[in-house]
């Protein structure tokens, strides 16, 4: 998007007090199981960002959960989807990500969980190249491309965090609202995007002038 630093780092700042907020909840034992992470995550940045306001920009936030039928028994392709919208007098786009989150400690994953991964890495990449990897842990959230783990050779992603190119959270939704990140195919906040996605929840956030 056009220039406006002073405003996405703001904005990119609560994001990342709300993703620390999220893992603080997983380090002392108040949420435990991946999507219960995912789910806090998710709910604290809508929270974080809903209504802030800062140099004539506004911000929304909301979250969509998939309810239809038979919901409980689908195998998703992908935690959750991130929609944004920008409309701003200089500048407007529509476009999204989508993600798998995964919860592991150091050493704890297995070469089947890994196998799992990956393909679930490639039933995202089927429907788009920005796809990634929220890797989630008692320390940190970082971000790693989808493509990155089907290249790998082995879990040394859980192994060792530093073997694969990774971002902060706050560094990838910097890039993400700058427009280095975001596939425009993915913009509309609905259930339907749910379906078609085949994702368990969705992320929308929009930024307007008043």
């Amino acid at each position: 998007m056009m220039r406006r630093r002073a405003m996405i780092r703001s904005s990119v700042m609560r994001i990342a007090a709300a993703a620390d907020s999220a893992v603080e909840d997983l380090r002392t034992g108040l949420v435990e199981q991946e999507h219960q992470v995912t789910d806090r995550l998710l709910g604290r940045i809508s929270q974080a960002i809903e209504g802030y306001k800062m140099k004539g920009v506004t911000w929304r936030a909301k979250t969509l959960t998939d309810k239809g039928p038979g919901a409980q028994e689908k195998q998703y392709g992908a935690d959750f989807v991130g929609v944004l919208e920008i409309d701003l007098p200089e500048y407007r786009v529509k476009k999204g990500f989508l993600a798998q989150a995964k919860l592991t400690s150091v050493g704890l994953m297995s070469h089947r969980e890994f196998e799992r991964m990956v393909d679930q890495c490639r039933q995202m990449l089927d429907l788009s190249p920005d796809s990634f990897i929220f890797h989630e842990s008692p320390n940190r959230i970082r971000v790693i491309p989808a493509i990155s783990v089907v290249g790998a050779s082995g879990p040394q992603i859980a192994f060792y965090p530093d073997s694969v190119y990774s971002r902060k959270i706050s560094r990838f939704y910097e890039e993400h609202f700058e427009c280095f990140i975001g596939d425009q195919r993915i913009n509309e906040p609905s259930a339907r995007t749910l379906e078609a996605l085949r994702a368990r929840s969705l992320l929308y956030l929009s930024a307007t002038t008043e």
